[in-house]
């Protein structure tokens, strides 16, 4: 169960909209995000705006999307990205077109462990915005 929760995840981390999945997963993503916001007191219309691709540079936002990948277990010690964690959490079949999105997106920049998901995140909406998920 736990596995296919950090596919689930990771796929939905990844900018992949999986377009079919069950009210159990929907829960999930639902705990995560709730988690998340909590965690980082991020106001929800930045969430919903950054969904559609206007990010804004709020620090809380920021930090959310950092909750997202820390709770998978995809953020290094140093505050990068674990690519090939992301990608390993991923169907086969999505690691096609993922796998050069988050090699060109991930840790590209950023001041710091918030930042660097966040610049992450709007690279991989820049590179595939109709399939890019945010929970």
């Amino acid at each position: 169960m736990l596995n296919q929760v950090l596919l689930f995840l990771g796929v939905c981390l990844t900018g992949t909209l999986v377009h079919a999945y069950d009210e159990e997963m929907q829960a999930l993503m639902d705990n995560l995000h709730n988690e998340c916001v909590g965690q980082t007191g991020v106001d929800e219309s930045l969430i919903i705006n950054a969904r559609k691709g206007d990010f804004s540079e709020d620090q809380k936002l920021k930090c959310y999307m950092r909750c997202i990948f820390a709770e998978i277990g995809t953020i290094e010690d140093d505050g990068s990205i674990d690519v090939d964690g992301v990608l390993a959490v991923l169907p086969e079949d999505m690691r096609d077109f993922a796998e050069p999105i988050f090699r060109k997106c991930a840790n590209i920049g950023g001041s710091d462990p918030c930042d660097i998901v966040y610049v992450t995140n709007k690279c991989a909406y820049a590179e595939r915005p109709a399939d890019y998920f945010l929970p």
